[in-house]
């Protein structure tokens, strides 16, 4: 499960606003109301909002989102049926507060997932993602409502003879590698056989119940990846297509910059250098001219040196 800190999200955003940082010294009267918000201090909109402090909402709206994932573990969480009930309505709750926090706007102050209104300037960028993450989020929230109290006690109790199979198997197992007399030793294997066989038909009952599945098809890490490449797209000025890979640093978000041939993440601390890459990923200084064509110069040193040599010899 991803994770993203306020802090890398900070150190992440404030090195892409560089750019625009730049235009708001300038005098570019569009970017006036940013004031300090992309430097540490507030915003001249309603809320005065901080960098930090939205950096902190989102990391919190980034991780609630994220743990719809276990949207299954908690539905068959329950000793009764009262219980179950309440868990489906807690859980109904977060989908739902999720869905409203996927707005541009959310409030004359503020803009998706309560950050400052400043955001909704990036709709044009983000608009698509939100909707398809939006999209997600609502069938996720069908799914749960579908639920209902007879199949998820099924199902958690599928689940519970599952685990005692798997001991089973793994402890019959054990024994038949430890045991030196083999009449004993097949006897533990007939009974992991045994429970391999009643596994197999629980399994295949599994696969009959929908809520079995619950939440496997839903993958926020994606979203949240192509939201942020749509953020960077537009503070950064470039324009590139939305990441579908998940980050290899949990601790931070994706900047989708792998321009070096094999890379597919890069570090967001280091997603803004002041220099970008060439085409081929190769950041290095050009070489010297002399060292670049050494070999046609010594050639026409070499060339010119004979001519001098016969000019010489005929006179």
């Amino acid at each position: 499960m991803t994770q993203y800190t306020p802090k890398s999200l900070e150190t992440w955003f404030r090195k892409l606003a560089i750019g625009r940082i730049s235009s708001k010294k300038a005098g570019k009267s569009e970017y006036a109301n940013d004031a300090g918000y992309w430097e540490g201090g507030r915003c001249n909109w309603g809320a005065a909002h901080n960098l930090v402090e939205d950096c902190e909402r989102l990391a919190e709206f980034f991780g609630g989102i994220t743990e719809l994932r276990n949207c299954r573990r908690e539905l068959t969480t329950f000793n009764n049926q009262e219980e179950f009930e309440k868990n489906k309505q807690a859980l109904l709750g977060k989908v739902h507060e999720a869905i409203n926090g996927l707005q541009m706007r959310t409030s004359n102050n503020s803009s998706i997932g309560g950050v400052c209104i400043i955001w909704e300037s990036f709709a044009d960028s983000l608009n698509s993602e939100i909707e398809n993450f939006r999209k997600d989020l609502e069938l996720l929230r069908t799914d749960i409502e579908r639920v209902s109290y007879n199949e998820m006690k099924e199902l958690q109790k599928l689940l519970s003879d599952e685990r005692k199979l798997q001991k089973e198997i793994e402890e019959n197992e054990r024994k038949a590698r430890n045991e030196p007399d083999d009449n004993k030793k097949n006897q533990f294997i007939f009974l992991a056989d045994q429970a391999k066989d009643k596994w197999k038909k629980l399994l295949e009952r599994k696969k009959q119940l929908k809520t079995a599945r619950l939440g496997d098809d839903f993958n926020p890490d994606n979203h949240i990846n192509n939201f942020l490449q749509a953020v960077e797209n537009k503070l950064s000025g470039k324009n590139r297509p939305p990441r579908t890979t998940k980050t290899a640093n949990p601790n931070q978000p994706p900047t989708g910059s792998g321009d070096s041939a094999g890379s597919s993440n890069t570090n967001p601390s280091t997603s803004y250098s002041g220099n970008y890459s060439s085409p081929n990923g190769n950041n290095q200084e050009p070489k010297p001219f002399t060292e670049k064509y050494w070999k046609e110069l010594l050639f026409g040193s070499a060339f010119l040196l004979s001519a001098y040599y016969i000019l010489n010899q005929e006179e």
